[in-house]
């Protein structure tokens, strides 16, 4: 019965997909679609208004990886996408919102992707490499100097990754995001992704960065304990919050990014300043 609900959680964690989506159906004010020029292109959609403010990258969740329990599905792009509706409730500027390798895609573009690229290799070194490469093309493109990294679920441990290989990360935010990969697995009784990077192993370069880790009180796909855990792992969490929300994995609730942030940044000023 463990079991079998763990490989449930799986394919929660996945989400639903329609393989006919493209990422120029995804519409909201000021925002435009892009394909990013990297080896496999990455879809995504921008809004930019002002080069001086921080860019604010939010990172798909893994998307429809599998059709049951036990079958892959042959796209992974979501039907629900929950990073695009966290991307369009953020009120900053400038807006990233990027797409996860082989999402998005069309049938032609697809042939490039494998199975393996959405489910036992979705955070693959490769697939690092690839976005860490669309970010700085972003960056370099519109000038922007500051940038904060958000991630819905799978794609918080994305923006982990990222952030560990980047010096220009102000601020890592993941929401109902699995951090220790493997203790995500062992959690729920599943195999382990043997091709994927677990940012458990680098904790300690994580643990210089900012971060906000938003968690679900309802979250049965990453409960909080696992977030309490990774952060229970650092030398020194000063730099770390975890903020638990009345919902589920869906996240289906009002998040206010931008209040957040500002907030944190007021209670680290507070410790660095005390009276």
């Amino acid at each position: 019965m463990k079991t079998f609900f763990a490989l449930l959680c799986m394919v929660l964690l996945c989400g639903c997909a329609s393989s006919s989506l493209s990422i120029a159906s995804l519409q909201a004010p000021f925002f435009t679609p892009e394909t990013l020029p990297t080896s496999l292109p990455l879809k995504a959609q921008h809004r930019h208004l002002n080069a001086t403010e921080p860019l604010w990258i939010v990172i798909e969740g893994d998307g429809y990886a599998w059709k049951s329990a036990s079958i892959p599905s042959s796209n992974p792009t979501p039907h629900d996408p929950v990073g695009w509706r966290l991307a369009t409730s953020i009120h900053a500027d400038n807006v990233l919102y990027l797409a996860r390798p082989c999402q998005y895609l069309n049938e032609i573009e697809l042939q490039a992707c494998s199975v393996s690229d959405w489910t036992d290799g979705r955070f693959a070194q490769k697939w690092v490499l690839i976005m860490n490469e669309a970010i700085s093309t972003i960056k370099a493109r519109y000038g922007y100097s500051e940038i904060i990294l958000v991630g819905y679920s799978g794609g918080g441990t994305m923006a982990a990754l990222l952030a560990t290989r980047r010096n220009d990360v102000s601020l890592l935010i993941s929401v109902a995001s699995p951090l220790d990969v493997s203790a995500w697995s062992a959690y729920h009784r599943v195999s382990p992704l043997l091709q994927s990077l677990d940012p458990s192993d680098e904790r300690a370069k994580l643990s210089t960065i900012a971060q906000i880790h938003i968690v679900g009180q309802n979250d049965k796909v990453v409960p909080p304990l696992l977030a309490r855990e990774f952060i229970s792992g650092y030398v020194s969490s000063k730099k770390a919050r975890i903020i638990e929300v009345e919902a589920d994995h869906t996240m289906r609730l009002p998040l206010d990014l931008v209040e957040i942030r500002r907030s944190f940044l007021n209670s680290i000023d507070a410790q660095d300043n005390p009276l």
